[in-house]
């Protein structure tokens, strides 16, 4: 039997993970928290007084961004299998990612500093969003979902990946952290609404990482394989690739699960503590801030789920799941609690520790599951598979469990209107226990995932020596 080498991870590219996914993250944070506000604040100052449908345009910008970023993943990440170059497509992807996110900063109908010398409306404004974020999220899954991932699974090995997995899995909350206290001042109306500057910024960042990943990034040694673009994209929805790599699909059955759950509440987490906990920034008490719920549930959850990564390492990821899966459920458990606890600091530290126990739980889960996808997808077929798992984790979640949410939210939720004088309704609790019951469904194809375990069922990349 052949020995496997291991790959050692220097600090140069621990440096690569850390700088290129923490920036893709501030602009994913831009396109998953922000933009909906964006276009409701559009509508609001509509100079004509008329407004649009920003409902649909929300609902529109939504499905066509997963829509895009499927399609991007797959086709891209089938052409870098092919061709290779994998840094060019991360370092001038991300060049160009970082322009388009600022330019959202040029459709602010109302900004003092704005470009465009012709006064657009508000509607148009909206629909121009549209576009520019469809075309934000080619380059952002070019660059980020389908070239900086496979790069990664390339990189690293079984004996890293839990680490590497529990650094990375982080970087969306720390990311939005950064963005929600740095930069989040510049949207609101005692900021004048700055929202030009808030996109320039945040694009400036992610183009600048880009620059520097030209220099940071190894050159490499390029293989072409002798399959066509068109057959790898398909690949990995062959019923024949299935059944020689059935724990890389019940692994991703089990994210599949995860991510549906996740899409029923997170989307409505901050409104939910917020407003239907009624914890709120301008409380006279330090503890009482809604800033420092989230502090402590992002940092906190953050810091824990890295020793997740470290213990999957050393112990090993199969046994990782079940513990993962069990710490979010206990977290949404207490986080359906939160609105019947007390009030004032009472409340607000009950908050903390609930949020702390689901983003814990929220952080593990993919911590340890993308250290098994990246483990049994097919040696030099990264890329491919990257639009594979795209399909689990982002295009099927995110039309599934969102509507769910809201549909707890619109039966059990309580009207309220925002700073922009839109109506909407409080996020449910109700749907942390549908959550939670759908993510216990993932204790089954867990079952089925370590039995074939069990039985020395292996995956294709397994069987291929390294």
């Amino acid at each position: 039997m052949q020995e496997t080498k291991k790959k050692t991870l220097g600090g140069r590219l621990w440096l690569v993970f850390i700088l290129i996914g923490l920036a893709g993250q501030f602009a994913w944070s831009i396109e998953n928290m922000y933009l909906n506000t964006y276009i409701t604040y559009l509508n609001f100052t509509d100079p004509s007084g008329a407004g649009f449908n920003y409902s649909l345009m929300i609902a529109i910008t939504t499905a066509l961004s997963a829509i895009v970023a499927t399609l991007t993943t797959i086709v891209i990440g089938s052409l870098i299998d092919k061709v290779g170059h994998r840094k060019w497509f991360i370092s001038i992807g991300y060049i160009i990612w970082g322009i388009t996110t600022a330019c959202f900063g040029l459709l602010n109908v109302n900004s003092s500093s704005e470009l465009i010398p012709i006064k657009m409306a508000a509607s148009t404004a909206a629909i121009l969003v549209i576009v520019l974020d469809c075309v934000m999220t080619f380059f952002g899954s070019t660059s980020n979902d389908a070239s900086f991932n496979s790069y990664v699974t390339s990189k690293t090995d079984d004996e890293n990946r839990g680490k590497v997995e529990g650094v990375l899995s982080i970087l969306p909350l720390i990311a939005m952290l950064i963005v929600f206290v740095g930069l989040n001042g510049l949207t609101t109306k005692e900021s004048g609404y700055r929202w030009d500057l808030f996109f320039y910024i945040v694009g400036g960042i992610v183009l600048l990482v880009g620059v520097v990943a030209i220099f940071l990034i190894p050159n490499e040694k390029e293989t072409i394989k002798d399959k066509s673009i068109l057959k790898l994209m398909v690949t990995g929805f062959k019923p024949t690739t299935v059944k020689k790599n059935p724990l890389l699909y019940w692994v991703l059955l089990i994210y599949f699960i995860y991510s549906v759950a996740c899409q029923v509440y997170f989307p409505y987490l901050m409104v939910y503590i917020e407003r239907t906990c009624a914890i709120s920034n301008s409380g006279t008490s330090f503890l009482s801030s809604f800033a420092i719920v989230m502090a402590v549930a992002l940092l906190g959850g953050s810091l824990l789920s890295l020793i997740v990564g470290f213990l999957a390492d050393k112990f090993g990821k199969d046994k990782m799941i079940i513990p993962s899966i069990a710490i979010l459920m206990a977290g949404l458990l207490l986080m359906y609690f939160i609105p019947s606890i007390g009030s004032g600091n009472t409340r607000t530290g009950y908050a903390a520790f609930s949020c702390l126990i689901m983003i814990f739980g929220y952080v593990a889960i993919p911590t340890v599951i993308n250290a098994l996808v990246r483990q049994y997808i097919p040696k030099g077929e990264e890329g491919t598979f990257m639009g594979v798992r795209m399909i689990f984790v982002v295009a099927l979640p995110m039309c599934i469990g969102p509507f769910i949410g809201d549909a707890f939210n619109q039966a059990y939720g309580q009207t309220y209107k925002s700073e922009y004088n839109v109506t909407s309704v409080t996020p449910s609790k109700f749907g942390y226990l549908m959550a939670l019951a759908i993510l216990a469904l993932a204790l089954i194809p867990t079952f089925f995932y370590l039995n074939s375990v069990k039985k020395g069922n292996t995956s294709n990349e397994e069987k291929q020596p390294k």
